[in-house]
């Protein structure tokens, strides 16, 4: 099992947006791979965080769905969408690995 995860950061004026937007980012990825995007904010530590998380079964899976994804001209409108809400370079993508 593959676990992707993707966090940004944000600041308070723009948190409210930056979950709106999430979920809608997550709504529509799960549309066009059938993958359910989990939209996720901390407990602790930094609270002007948002993370999306999505398991796949092997990276082939993973794969083609980002291949998907990355060909399709409305989920790239969505990406760029994010720079209303997130702080440059404040992205961060992990590949995690079920032992």
């Amino acid at each position: 099992m593959i676990t992707w995860s993707r966090s940004v950061g944000t600041t308070g004026e723009k948190l409210a947006g930056l979950l709106k937007y999430a979920h809608e980012a997550a709504e529509y990825t799960k549309s066009k791979t059938g993958f359910d995007i989990k939209v996720e904010v901390p407990i602790g530590g930094n609270p002007m965080r948002v993370r999306w998380t999505g398991q796949y079964e092997n990276l082939a899976t993973y794969e083609q769905a980002w291949a998907k994804l990355l060909s399709d001209p409305k989920f790239m409108d969505l990406i760029a969408k994010a720079t209303q809400h997130v702080l440059p370079g404040t992205a961060v993508d992990e590949l995690w690995r079920t032992s």
